[in-house]
């Protein structure tokens, strides 16, 4: 409304909010707009708005109602793009998938709302469900293929008292907002310098191995088409909302799938050297070669890597542990939920004492 002209100019016992436009062809127009979806007569009020704001603009209800609810709700557009879709249709699997999978976007941006974690696991929340039971899909629109999500800024409330009066819908979309916006950023350094610890500073920002793997099916079973995610913020607030956009290619949704893998400490980190003290030794009876599990630290986080070893190094390695002196050896780092192996070893070596950086 406010991008068309019409400026708020005041309340009407706290039921609607007052609206004018003027025009120096015509009288200046007024408009009263409900405050709450949920009044009794939302619908026949908002009728009545929309009829007024259509004749005096010369537009179609259809558009202008579009634009009104803009008012009362969050919009969450996704558009895919490739060549099988440009006549507005989809595969019927791929298109049952792409709206699973926008419902789980916005599951996951909900879920980071409150708490900040790279994996979340287990049944969904009461609260969780009852803000995406709060969600509709819109018309699909003329171009590609387009899921509308509305997200309406009410009755749905938070019980955290950090949110206070600030809609639930409002919080949610904009820490999606944050989520994707800190993935991007985290795709184009991990493009540049190929180090997965990047994604964790996103994490902070709502983005989780289950917004990955929501953005991961968007792009079809396949995982061959790209889309694009606009984010529109209802209008309450008296400003016109700037519309955010994401857009994602099959080259990004490949390192998005490496950062889900990351999340959920299922990744492979390549030629790195591992630094620490030996923890463990192990030699089957009558083999010359062992493993041995070194305790070191990848990122902030401490992991027990287990190396196996030819026969001299497996010597080497229990003299360092008797001297609790510390060892380096170079591969390729598996880490996963439950273990963590140096795959590929080579360059093993007893560091001394000075050496030890921890």
């Amino acid at each position: 409304m406010l991008s068309h002209g019409w400026f708020r100019d005041g309340d009407f016992k706290g039921l609607a909010s007052i609206w004018h436009r003027s025009s120096p062809d015509q009288a200046d127009a007024e408009i009263l707009l409900p405050s709450s979806a949920t009044s009794k007569d939302f619908a026949d009020r908002m009728v009545d708005a929309v009829i007024s704001m259509s004749i005096f603009e010369v537009r179609s209800p259809i558009t202008v109602l579009k634009e009104v609810m803009g008012y009362f709700s969050d919009l969450v557009r996704i558009r895919v793009f490739h060549d099988d879709v440009d006549a507005g249709t989809i595969p019927i699997n791929d298109g049952v998938l792409l709206n699973i999978r926008a419902r789980d976007l916005m599951a996951s941006a909900v879920m980071s709302t409150a708490f900040k974690r790279r994996h979340f696991m287990g049944k969904r929340s009461p609260e969780v469900k009852a803000y995406i039971d709060s969600l509709r899909l819109g018309q699909t629109e003329v171009g590609s293929y387009i899921v509308n999500i509305i997200a309406p800024t009410g009755p749905i409330q938070s019980d955290q008292k950090s949110f206070e009066d600030v809609p639930l819908s409002n919080i949610v979309t904009s820490n999606l907002a944050s989520g994707l916006e800190a993935l991007t950023l985290a795709v184009d350094k991990f493009s540049t310098i190929g180090d997965l610890t990047v994604f964790d500073a996103a994490v902070a920002s709502g983005a989780s191995s289950n917004m990955c793997d929501a953005l991961i099916g968007l792009s079809g079973a396949e995982k061959k088409r790209g889309f694009e995610i606009s984010i529109t913020p209802s209008h309450c607030h008296q400003t016109i909302s700037r519309i955010k956009k994401y857009r994602f290619d099959c080259e990004t949704i490949a390192k998005i799938a490496d950062a889900s893998a990351y999340y959920k400490d299922n990744y492979v980190l390549p030629a790195r050297t591992i630094i620490g003290s030996i923890k463990r030794l192990d030699r089957p009876l009558n083999d010359e070669a062992g493993t041995i599990t070194v305790t070191t630290m990848i990122g902030d986080t401490e992991k027990h890597v287990s190396i196996q070893v030819g026969p001299d190094e497996y010597m080497h390695a229990v003299n360092a542990h008797k001297q609790k002196t510390a060892i380096q050896c170079t591969g390729d780092l598996h880490v996963s939920a439950r273990s963590s192996k140096l795959l590929n070893p080579s360059g093993f070596r007893v560091l001394s004492n000075g050496e030890f950086p921890f």
